[in-house]
Formats: C-alpha cells, sequence, structure tokens
C-alpha cells in the first residue's frame, strides 16, 4: 500500500499536538499509525483553521483513502472487518455533516472523540486479531505487519 500525501495542510500546523495524540493512539502497524498521525494532523488543522471548509475537504478525502487502505490490510489477513467497514462508513457521513453546513464545533467534536474511539477501541481489536492469528500460525506476519514491542 503505498504511503499518502499530507494535502493542503497549514505551514504553522501544529506538530507537537498532533505526535502528542498519534503517540498516544499508536497500534503498533506502522502503515497504519502513520496514517492516523495524518488523520490527527487533518484533525488538528480542523480544528485551528480559519477556512474550516477547505480543511475538511482535506480531511474528508484522507479518510477515505486510510479507510481504504486499513480495509485491505485487514481483508488481506483474512480478519473480520465488516462491522469495521460500517464504522468507517459512519465516520465518513459524520465528516460529510462538515460540508453540508453542520456548525464546525460539532464536527470537530464530533470527529475526534470518534476517532479517538474508533482508533484505541476499534482499530485496536483489529490488531489484537492480527496478533492472536500470528501467535496461532493461522496467518505468517507479514511486511509491515505488527511491530513487537519490548516487555
Amino acid at each position: 500500500m503505498p504511503s499518502l500525501p499530507a494535502g493542503i495542510l497549514p505551514a504553522d500546523l501544529d506538530w507537537a499536538a498532533v505526535d502528542k495524540l498519534a503517540r498516544r493512539y499508536a497500534l503498533g502497524v506502522p502503515l497504519i499509525d502513520r496514517q492516523h498521525r495524518m488523520l490527527f494532523a487533518w484533525y488538528v488543522s480542523l480544528r485551528d483553521a480559519p477556512d474550516a471548509q477547505q480543511v475538511a475537504d482535506g480531511l474528508l478525502a484522507y479518510a477515505s483513502r486510510h479507510f481504504a487502505d486499513e480495509e485491505t490490510w485487514a481483508f488481506e489477513l483474512g480478519l473480520e472487518i465488516a462491522v469495521h467497514q460500517q464504522r468507517h462508513d459512519q465516520l465518513l457521513a459524520n465528516l460529510e455533516m462538515l460540508q453540508d453546513g453542520a456548525q464546525r464545533s460539532h464536527v470537530t467534536s464530533l470527529a475526534f472523540e470518534w476517532l479517538t474511539i474508533h482508533i484505541d477501541v476499534e482499530d485496536r481489536a483489529l490488531v489484537e486479531q492480527h496478533r492472536i492469528a500470528v501467535e496461532t500460525g493461522r496467518i505468517r506476519r507479514p511486511p509491515g505487519g505488527v511491530e513487537q514491542k519490548p516487555a
């Protein structure tokens, strides 16, 4: 899976805030963690930008591509992803509310809550499915798979 371009992010983006979120919600899957970092960059941009519409468009485009990559990763590993795909569709629908004129503070809050909970609970569950499949020999650890964390 190719890495994704950053798109149009502001030059003065608060990368310290982005990196703090990325570290807090890291899953140990390099591709997914890099993409989650960029989702947090888009979120921070949305939170801070004077022109929320342009940033919302970028966030929606990036999230769509990331979700496709994440779903492909999970599918190729044989993980259960049907419910996960539905949750992705729900987030995209929520982000589209901003394009339809919803109040920015509501969408920004919703995006943050959804991203953090989704990553911490549902994405983490996918990573756990992968770990169990590797440990039980059901699948081999593919390149870019789950990194081993030191004990």
